[in-house]
């Protein structure tokens, strides 16, 4: 079965954007330095070193500069890229060009070759003027193409064709946002995308349901070129792919690496996994198979005050109009009185 995967699969790690939804984008600079070192032996195309333009409240990598870049991966021997969110650009009174200057100030192409944009599928007719605008500047551009698994037919058909209008995209990522996606939902939207655009196709999973795994494996079996992983699979709700599980079975990785990298994960992301404690579970399945933000369930699960059958309930709530964005008014309305 893993022989139709293609030769060329590019990984991306994208552990310090991801992860810090748990972290607030801040890690230890001894995490940070092993982290670098521990890449630099991988068959790993790219890392992801944060965001871009996010509040000075939020953490260091939620607001990276190319002196950042500079600072905390000096020695990083792969390209490096990182993540504006479109809500951000089209929020601004300002125009989309001065808009994507505004948030991505600090920021040259060279240590950092790529912007990844992150774009919910009913925004991607705006989303053609801010590619164009970072492709001017210099930069590659991939597109992360968020809670589509949530589109209907018409709408897919939809974001074919407007994507096929914007021409600076060099990788369109089906991003698998609610981890609610099987194998062949998967492999179908990388089909139908790869059949139509030119652009290669990447695959960034979540694991809400326990398929974060198996579906990046299927992504590529599909055709997929790119694909996300993270360290310990940290990342946002139940997190991602984890990069320890995903190189061994799609690349040819030593033993002495793959030992490195296990010790890497167990040395800094065991404690973090213990501490904040993503991972597969009821209540994220739960909310995986209802497209209900992956937020909702890591905000409840904070201080292990509600257990997952109470979440659950919570979730059980929300209407249907409510479940695909978090806001802080929605969750406070889910908390119990006493932790609200």
């Amino acid at each position: 079965m893993l022989n139709t995967i293609p030769d060329e699969v590019n990984f991306l790690d994208c552990t310090l954007r991801d992860g810090g939804y748990y972290t607030n984008w801040d890690f230890a600079p001894e995490l940070v330095s092993d982290y670098v070192a521990t890449i630099n032996t991988l068959p790993v195309r790219m890392v992801e070193l944060g965001l871009a333009g996010k509040p000075e409240s939020q953490g260091y990598f939620a607001s990276v500069t190319s002196s950042k870049a500079e600072q905390v991966a000096a020695g990083l021997l792969v390209k490096a890229c990182v993540m504006i969110d479109a809500k951000d650009v089209l929020a601004s009174e300002l125009p989309i060009p001065l808009a994507v200057i505004r948030l991505t100030e600090g920021l040259v192409p060279g240590h950092i070759t790529t912007v990844r944009v992150a774009a919910h599928y009913s925004n991607l007719a705006a989303c053609r003027n801010i590619c164009a605008e970072l492709s001017h500047r210099g930069f590659r551009v991939f597109l992360n193409l968020m809670q589509i698994d949530a589109a209907n037919a018409a709408e897919v058909e939809m974001c074919l064709k407007e994507v096929k209008q914007i021409d600076t995209i060099d990788v369109l990522y089906i991003a698998d946002s609610f981890g609610s996606m099987k194998p062949a939902r998967v492999q179908e939207f990388i089909g139908q995308f790869a059949g139509r655009i030119e652009a290669d196709i990447g695959f960034h999973g979540h694991d809400n349901r326990g398929y974060a795994l198996v579906n990046s494996v299927a992504a590529a079996m599909a055709g997929a070129t790119w694909i996300d992983c993270t360290m310990g699979g940290i990342g946002r709700g139940a997190g991602n792919t984890a990069s320890e599980q995903l190189l061994p079975i799609l690349t040819r990785l030593e033993t002495s690496k793959e030992r490195a990298l296990l010790e890497h994960v167990l040395r800094h992301f065991d404690p973090l996994r213990k501490r904040y404690g993503w991972g597969s579970s009821a209540a994220y399945q739960f909310a995986g198979s209802n497209f209900i933000h992956p937020s909702y369930v890591q905000k409840l699960r904070e201080g292990g005050a509600l257990s997952d059958a109470a979440i659950i309930r919570r979730l059980s709530d929300l209407r249907a109009d409510e479940r695909m964005s978090f806001a802080d008014e929605k969750l406070s309305a889910l908390m119990p009185q006493d932790i609200a």
